[in-house]
């Protein structure tokens, strides 16, 4: 069986065992099972790519920063430093992304003009619901808002200079963090949201995997020379 296929099957089972970890109340489980989920998508991608290329970097560095953020916000008072950490991660993605986006492709295709109102739109009604609750975070949340809506556009962007696969891949990666990250500030500063623990760790562990395997999809491609869709 080849490493590859290994690691990915290692990934689903720890995926596998923290969803059932939550679900089933095990803390224990938690605790060993959460800070393996990037590293073990680290691993597959360090497989399928050698980390060859600024681009894998970069993702493989946003997976530890990934890491890092999910053990800090398994300690007490480390909110602010496991914001920090993701906010790292997805500079370092955006960072990758624009390494495959032309500029005389956003002038050429004005596509992306509609993912940035609706982000535009969607992190302006946010902020709005979290302020009353943000006090000295408001600053750092605003940034953070303002990055991931700068991911998920230019994991959008990169659409042409990819094969399909790779985009929706990635581009669905990028918008399930959107959505795990709401999921985690409503249950944090708005209200509490039952099954809030699984809903945020069930969108998170895809949006990072889709991230991971767009890039896999990409060096596939590039590879085998198929022409970018």
């Amino acid at each position: 069986m080849k490493k590859q296929v290994i690691a990915d099957i290692v990934f689903w089972l720890i995926a596998a065992l923290h969803l059932y970890s939550i679900y089933a109340h095990k803390i224990d489980l938690q605790t060993w099972t959460k800070p393996l989920i990037c590293p073990s998508l680290l691993l597959l991608l360090f497989f399928e790519t050698g980390l060859k290329g600024k681009f894998n970097k970069l993702i493989g560095l946003g997976l530890v920063f990934g890491w890092m953020g999910d053990v800090f916000l398994m300690l007490q008072d480390a909110f602010v430093l496991g914001l920090a950490a993701f906010l790292i991660g997805h500079v370092l993605y955006i960072y990758a992304f624009l390494l495959q986006t032309k500029p005389q492709n956003l002038t050429r295709h004005k596509g992306y003009l509609l993912p940035t109102g609706l982000l535009a739109t969607y992190g302006f009604y946010f902020f709005g619901v979290l302020k009353p609750s943000l006090g000295i975070l408001e600053i750092p949340v605003i940034l953070y808002i303002v990055a991931i809506s700068a991911m998920v556009i230019f994991a959008f962007t990169r659409r042409t200079q990819t094969n399909l696969a790779s985009f929706l891949a990635t581009f669905f990666g990028a918008i399930l963090f959107v959505v795990s990250d709401s999921f985690l500030a409503i249950n944090k500063f708005v209200a509490y949201m039952p099954n809030a623990s699984l809903l945020i760790m069930s969108t998170y562990i895809l949006a990072q995997y889709g991230i991971t395997l767009g890039a896999i999809l990409h060096a596939k491609r590039k590879n085998k020379q198929l022409p970018a869709h």
